[in-house]
C-alpha cells in the first residue's frame, strides 16, 4: 500500500513506463482487496445470524435457514442484493483468479471493478444488519411466526443494536462511500487504458449515488422510521432545519456527479487540465454532500415544514383542530398560496432574473430574456388585454373566490366587507366605485370583487378592476392581473368596461397617496386622501354611472416603505411619477408579506349623478363639483362611522389633501 502511494504522490506519470509500473503495483492492492472483502461477506452474514438469533431453541433451525427473510422487508432487500452482487464480484474476478488468459488492458479493470463490488457486497449486507427488524409481522396471540411457539421476546434484542447507533453506522458507511468514490477518482487519471478509465469513472459515480441513497434513505429509516413517519421522499416536510440541509445536500451530489462524469469524459478524451485541482474539489464535494445529508437525518423533526409556515403566520392556526366553518383546511395552497400571488410577485421575478445571470454568463442570459421576452409579450398581448379583458380566466377567479378569505383571515387576522347603507344595487345600472386610499400597494382592489361577501352584499354586481398601465408592462404580473379580470386605468378601459360589466373599481387618487403613506404611523397619525382628480366624477356623470365610496381600513398600514424619506420621495414623485426610495416590507421586517393589521371594506351609499348633456356641450363643471364633494363627504362619513370600532384607528385623522 506505501509503494501504491508513493506512486500516486510522484508527478508527471505521463510516460509509458511509469504507468506499467503504477499497473504493477495496484494489482496486489487491488487483489488484497478483493480477498478481504469477498471473505467478509459471508463472516458478516454469520454474525448476523448470531446477533439475531431467536431465544427460543426450537426455532433457530428454521432461523438459520429463513434468516434473510425473517427481519423485516428491507432486511431481505439488502440480503438479497448483498449476495447478487457478491455473486457477480466472483464472476468477473474468476478469469484473472484462475488464470483465464485476459488481455492485460483489462485485467485492472476486471480487479478494480470486482474489489469494489465487493465492498458493496459487504456494505448491502451490513445495511441488512442494521435495518433488521425483530417483528416484521407479529401474530396477535405473540407466537413465532417461523415455528408457532410461544417468544417472547422473539429475538436477543440486547445484540441488536440502538436506532442511533444504527443510523450513525449507516451515515459514517455513507462517508465511506464517497471516500471511496473520490479515492477512485485520484487513481483514475493514472490509469493505462480506457477500459480501466471509463469503469473507474462509473464505479465512482456509483458510489456517491449509493452514499447519498444510504445517507438520506436508510440511516433516516433506521433512526425515525418507526415514530416519526420517516420517507424517502417527504418535500417541505421534517422542519426548516432538514429542508435546508437537505437542500444543500442534494444539491451538491447533484453537482459533484455532474462533475464526474464531465471529468471521466475529459479524462478519456486526454483533454483534462489542472486535474488535480479538479479531483480536489470534486472529491471535497462529495464529502461535503454527505455530511451534509447525515445533519439532515439528525435534525429530522417528524413534522411538515408546510405546518410550521402555515402555523407562523397566525397564532389562531396554532393547534386548531377544525377549521371554521365554510373555510377550507389550512394548508401552503390556502394560507401562502394565494397571499404570495399577491404580494410577492415583483420579488420573484427579481429572484429568477438574479440567479438567471448567476447561473449563466451574461451575454447568454440577456439573448435568452430578450428572445423569450419578445414572444411572450407577442403572445400576450394579442387584442390589447389592458382594455378589453380578454385574457380573463374564470378558473383563476373562481380559485381565488375559494381560498382568499381564508388566506386574508390568517394573515390579517381578521377581515370583514361592510356595507353600510340600504340602497339596493341593481345589476342592470352602472356603478363606479372608487377605493381609497391607494397606499403603497393597494392589492385588495384586485381581490375585493371575488371575496364571498362581496357577492352576497351585492349579488351580481362584478366590477372591473382598473390599474395603473406599469402593471400590464411587468411580465409575471400582467399575467396574474390580466387573469383577474384587471384593466388600465383610461378613458378608453373605463368606457369599455362600464358598458360591458356595469361596473369598475378604481383608485380616484391614484398613486399620489402613496407619498403620504408614511403619516399613518406618526406620531399624529393621519389617514390621507388625494382629492384633485375630478375626472372620473366628468366620467360618471357622462356613463350615467352612481359613484359609490369605498372606504379600507388596516390595509394603509399593513406595508411600509424600509426607507422613509418623505421629502425625497415625494420631489421624485412629481419630477418622475414615482416615489424613490421605494422599497415595501411587511410582516417580520423585511418580507414583502403583509402585517396582521386586520381588513375591512366598508361600501358605502350609491350617489347617483345628474343627467349628462345630450346636445353634445361638456359636462357643466359646477355639476362636476357637487358631485365631487358629495363622493368625498360620504367618504368622510364612512371613515368617521367607523375608524373607532376599527382596532389602532381610534385616533386616526382623515386629512384631504389636493396635492
Amino acid at each position: 500500500m506505501s509503494s501504491l502511494l508513493a506512486a500516486l504522490a510522484t508527478p508527471h506519470l505521463d510516460s509509458l513506463s511509469s504507468r506499467e509500473a503504477l499497473d504493477e503495483r495496484l494489482q496486489p492492492v487491488t487483489r488484497a482487496a478483493l480477498f478481504l472483502f469477498l471473505t467478509a461477506v459471508p463472516l458478516t452474514h454469520a454474525a448476523g445470524l448470531v446477533a439475531h438469533a431467536p431465544r427460543a431453541t426450537v426455532a433457530r433451525a428454521a432461523h438459520l435457514l429463513l434468516y434473510p427473510f425473517v427481519g423485516g422487508r428491507l432486511h431481505a432487500i439488502f440480503h438479497t442484493l448483498s449476495w447478487v452482487v457478491w455473486g457477480l464480484s466472483l464472476t468477473i474476478a474468476a478469469p484473472v483468479l484462475l488464470g483465464a488468459r485476459v488481455p492485460e488492458t483489462h485485467v485492472e479493470a476486471l480487479l478494480g471493478a470486482a474489489a469494489i463490488g465487493a465492498v458493496f457486497s459487504l456494505l448491502f449486507m451490513i445495511k441488512g444488519l442494521l435495518i433488521f427488524d425483530p417483528h416484521p409481522g407479529p401474530k396477535a396471540d405473540g407466537r413465532d411466526s417461523c415455528t408457532g411457539d410461544l417468544a417472547v421476546p422473539r429475538w436477543n434484542m440486547a445484540l441488536l443494536p440502538s436506532k442511533g447507533m444504527a443510523s450513525g453506522v449507516v451515515a459514517c458507511m455513507g462517508v465511506c462511500w464517497a471516500a471511496m468514490g473520490g479515492a477512485l477518482l485520484f487513481i483514475t487519471p493514472h490509469l493505462d487504458n480506457h477500459h480501466s478509465k471509463a469503469t473507474y469513472c462509473i464505479l465512482s459515480a456509483l458510489c456517491l449515488l449509493v452514499g447519498a441513497s444510504t445517507t438520506h434513505g436508510l440511516a433516516g429509516a433506521v433512526r425515525h422510521q418507526e415514530s416519526e413517519g420517516w420517507r424517502f421522499w417527504q418535500p417541505f416536510q421534517g422542519g426548516p432545519a432538514f429542508v435546508a440541509t437537505q437542500g444543500l445536500g442534494w444539491a451538491l451530489t447533484a453537482a459533484a456527479l455532474a462533475s464526474v462524469l464531465a471529468l471521466g469524459r475529459q479524462i478519456a478524451l486526454g483533454l483534462a487540465h489542472a486535474i488535480r485541482a479538479w479531483l480536489v474539489a470534486t472529491s471535497a464535494v462529495m464529502l461535503i454532500a454527505q455530511l451534509l445529508l447525515a445533519v439532515s437525518v439528525c435534525v429530522f423533526r417528524g413534522r411538515a415544514i408546510k405546518d410550521t409556515l402555515v402555523e407562523a403566520v397566525s397564532p389562531a392556526l396554532r393547534g386548531r383542530a377544525r377549521p371554521p366553518a365554510g373555510f377550507p383546511e389550512p394548508s401552503l395552497a390556502t394560507v401562502w398560496l394565494p397571499i404570495l400571488m399577491l404580494y410577492a410577485p415583483v420579488h420573484s421575478l427579481v429572484t429568477v432574473v438574479v440567479l438567471s445571470y448567476m447561473v449563466v454568463p451574461a451575454p447568454t442570459a440577456t439573448a435568452a430574456w430578450a428572445g423569450g421576452l419578445i414572444v411572450y409579450y407577442g403572445l400576450t398581448s394579442a387584442g390589447s388585454p389592458e382594455h378589453t379583458g380578454c385574457r380573463e380566466w374564470g378558473g383563476y377567479k373562481r380559485w381565488v373566490t375559494a381560498t382568499i378569505e381564508a388566506s386574508l383571515q390568517a394573515w390579517f387576522g381578521r377581515v370583514e366587507v361592510v356595507r353600510d347603507g340600504d340602497t339596493v344595487f341593481d345589476p342592470h345600472n352602472k356603478y363606479m366605485f372608487g377605493y381609497c386610499p391607494h397606499g403603497l400597494f393597494p392589492i385588495g382592489l384586485g381581490y375585493l370583487p371575488l371575496m364571498p361577501e362581496w357577492r352576497a352584499l351585492l349579488p351580481g354586481i362584478e366590477p372591473a378592476p382598473l390599474t395603473a398601465s406599469v402593471v400590464f408592462q411587468t411580465p409575471l404580473i400582467r399575467d396574474l392581473v390580466s387573469w383577474a379580470g384587471f384593466r388600465q386605468v383610461a378613458r378608453r378601459s373605463f368606457k369599455a368596461a362600464l358598458r360591458q360589466r356595469g361596473s369598475v373599481l378604481f383608485v380616484p387618487g391614484g398613486q399620489a397617496e402613496l407619498v403620504h403613506t408614511h403619516r399613518v404611523s406618526a406620531t399624529r397619525p393621519e389617514y390621507v386622501v388625494c382629492t384633485h382628480h375630478k375626472g372620473f366624477v366628468r366620467l360618471a356623470i357622462e356613463e350615467g354611472a352612481s359613484l359609490v365610496p369605498v372606504v379600507v381600513l388596516g390595509e394603509v398600514d399593513c406595508l411600509r416603505n424600509f426607507i422613509n424619506l418623505p421629502r425625497l420621495q415625494a420631489w421624485t414623485y412629481k419630477k418622475l411619477g414615482f416615489p424613490i426610495p421605494y422599497l415595501v416590507v411587511g410582516r417580520w421586517g423585511v418580507s414583502p408579506l403583509p402585517r396582521a393589521t386586520g381588513l375591512r371594506f366598508i361600501i358605502g351609499e350609491p350617489l347617483a349623478p345628474p343627467l349628462a348633456p345630450t346636445n353634445g356641450e361638456p359636462v357643466d363643471v359646477v355639476a362636476v363639483d357637487k358631485l365631487h364633494a358629495a363622493y368625498y363627504e360620504e367618504v368622510r362619513r364612512l371613515f368617521e362611522k367607523h375608524r373607532e370600532s376599527f382596532a389602532g384607528y381610534e385616533k386616526m385623522r382623515l386629512t384631504f389633501s389636493d396635492s
